[in-house]
């Protein structure tokens, strides 16, 4: 089976969920035999975090456009006529191959709800297209896939299928910290007990809640990790004094974000919207109890482990968070956690992944 990834999420953006991903589906379709694998990409892949792990022999690589508008625009294109399954990291099409099977990944709907409208236009133009020009299409939840048939319904020939991503195995409960994890903490002047917020801050994130808690409770201190520098229209969300009770570290990897995890009170995840929501499964899967907004994807990913808010509200949240001060009561959040996070893998991604490309035989050509 000749099987060609496009490797044009690494060129887009530095780290993050789906250049990681990226990187583990094609782990694991590395270590099949029976697979022989071809990859397009340009030179500014090599900047992306998850790229540089992975070691790929050069011959394998097929040159991409570097042009920053058209390499999303335009189709990378193969010329042949032996049947091949061509997988996109993000939307981009194949030409010239006649004899193709396209897979499109759906990660999330978060531009049809929550972009301004342009962007809504210029990104649905590019997700659409994929989808209705794929054989099969892969939606990592199950909130995904219903979106996926209210904006962009499928054709009776084509194949959809929920695959949920994973989580690393670097992320556990630390039984006893060493002298690295403890370090890691004192350098960032951290104790146990302080709120974390990881990712991104756009509009839907409902980051100022977060600041808002933050000012409300005197005792605690926020850890954000990622999004970029706080602005200055986040600054202006916390108090002076709560502002000096702000750490934000800017990356972090696996082992590092596992310590803060492990530290933290809680993970304060309040989004609206979500297609997945890995820093949850994360957080779980390192035995940190989650304060997160009721939604669908928070109810199909944590299940009954995650503690929900119904609305955006302080007096709802310190209701929830003086739970959790409760060792009894923050012992059973931890376990159903760890029970509910082992439903995930990159191993069961991929796998999925590959018996889902394996579906397409002969006669789907």
């Amino acid at each position: 089976m000749k099987v060609y990834l496009d490797n044009i999420i690494y060129s887009k953006v530095k780290n993050g969920g789906v250049s990681n991903y990226w990187y583990e589906l094609t782990k694991y379709l590395q270590n099949q035999s029976d697979i022989e694998l071809g990859f397009f990409e340009d030179d500014l892949a090599q900047h992306n975090f998850h790229r540089g792990r992975l070691q790929l022999e050069k011959e394998s690589i097929i040159p991409s456009s570097t042009l920053p508008f058209f390499s999303r625009i335009l189709p990378v294109r193969l010329k042949t006529d032996e049947k091949i399954i061509y997988h996109s990291s993000y939307y981009r099409g194949l030409s010239g191959a006649k004899n193709k099977v396209e897979i499109t990944t759906v990660y999330d709907f978060i531009h049809s709800y929550y972009a301004s409208p342009l962007n809504k236009v210029m990104h649905n133009f590019l997700k659409f297209n994929a989808i209705r020009r794929s054989n099969g299409i892969i939606c990592i939840s199950h909130n995904t896939y219903n979106d996926l048939k209210k904006f962009c319904p499928l054709k009776p020939n084509q194949k959809a299928t929920v695959i949920h991503v994973g989580v690393s195995d670097d992320y556990f409960p630390i039984l006893n910290f060493d002298t690295y994890q403890n370090e890691f903490l004192q350098r960032h002047n951290l104790e146990n007990g302080f709120l974390l917020f990881v990712g991104g801050r756009t509009n839907y994130k409902n980051f100022d809640f977060v600041a808002s808690v933050l000012n409300e409770n005197k005792d605690l201190k926020l850890v954000v990790v990622g999004g970029g520098i706080l602005l200055e229209n986040e600054l202006k969300l916390f108090s002076k004094e709560s502002l000096e009770r702000v750490v934000h570290i800017g990356s972090a990897k696996n082992e590092e974000l596992n310590i803060l995890f492990n530290s933290a009170l809680a993970l304060l995840y309040p989004s609206s919207y979500e297609g997945f929501g890995i820093p949850v499964v994360e957080a779980m899967r390192s035995g940190c109890p989650v304060i997160g907004l009721n939604n669908a994807t928070m109810r199909e990913v944590a299940e009954d482990s995650a503690l929900l808010l119904e609305t955006l509200n302080l007096n709802d949240f310190n209701a929830q968070k003086n739970k959790l001060l409760h060792s009894s009561f923050r012992e059973e959040v931890i376990s159903k956690g760890l029970h509910e996070s082992k439903k995930y893998s990159w191993e069961k991604c991929s796998k999925e992944t590959y018996e889902f490309y394996k579906t397409f035989d002969d006669s789907s050509f």
